[in-house]
């Protein structure tokens, strides 16, 4: 399956197929690689993890690059990324997305990224994770993603895609994300983390209980004896009581 080039891209761009809403320079003219197109980010939403309720930020095509808004990935934070452009394959046209090598570089986990169907039209949603143990910035409209795209042997007899809208995606971005976890590495061990929390401070309260126990046993054994050797002082030796009862304080710390 040949791979179409930069001049085959900007064909079909230029007639309304393969990449709706693309970026273009100063001259007004797509902004194509080589062999391939880089997606920008256009919806960005996640589950907040404190509430469990759904934010997104969007991409403003009128709004300087600088001042888009920007979503920061915690370490092990999910996002789901809704591309702002939307493919309009042929049917003799099919696609493949990847991620960017900056995110791989920067420990960026992009997830169900890969074939897209002939006829497909609609925008292209991926899951982000941070893999790493720092803050990840992603600026929207920033391009993260790359699209090649390859021609199909023999279209014919294939059935269409009904076109999937951006709002469709949200809306299916918004339900997987409500049933999602909002930090995956952090959350599908939350429970077991906290169980081995409970039973580590059980035992540790247990280990002091005994600690306690063991040191007011050792206590009182100490209290008897001196008591004993205090009954032997006074009813046997004869020792005078205030000469007992000092050195009875000095042995018990009593001041």
């Amino acid at each position: 399956m040949p791979i179409l080039n930069k001049k085959d891209l900007l064909d079909q761009i230029a007639v309304g197929q393969l990449v709706l809403n693309p970026l273009r320079d100063e001259n007004g003219n797509p902004v194509v690689e080589p062999a391939s197109y880089d997606l920008r980010a256009g919806i960005v939403l996640w589950k907040e993890e404190a509430t469990s309720t759904i934010q997104l930020q969007n991409f403003d095509e009128v709004t300087n690059p600088w001042q888009q808004p920007v979503v920061t990935l915690r370490p092990g934070q999910m996002v789901f990324v809704i591309t702002h452009e939307e493919l309009k394959l042929m049917e003799t046209v099919c696609a493949t997305v990847y991620s960017r090598n900056k995110l791989q570089k920067e420990n960026i986990l992009a997830l169900n990224a890969g074939h897209i169907d002939p006829g497909y039209e609609g925008p292209i949603m991926i899951r982000l994770i941070n893999l790493s143990k720092v803050e990840w910035p992603l600026r929207l409209g920033d391009a993260i993603f790359t699209v090649v795209f390859h021609t199909v042997k023999d279209g014919s007899g294939l059935s269409k895609h009904p076109r999937r809208s951006k709002r469709e995606t949200l809306d299916a971005a918004m339900k997987t994300a409500a049933d999602a976890f909002s930090n995956p590495f952090h959350d599908l061990y939350k429970t077991q983390i906290e169980r081995q929390l409970q039973d580590y401070e059980t035992k540790l309260r247990e280990k002091f209980a005994d600690d306690f126990l063991r040191k007011n046993t050792a206590i009182v054994y100490l209290e008897i004896a001196v008591l004993s050797i205090v009954g032997v002082l006074l009813f046997v030796t004869r020792i005078p009581w205030e000469t007992v009862w000092k050195w009875c304080k000095w042995v018990l710390h009593i001041s």
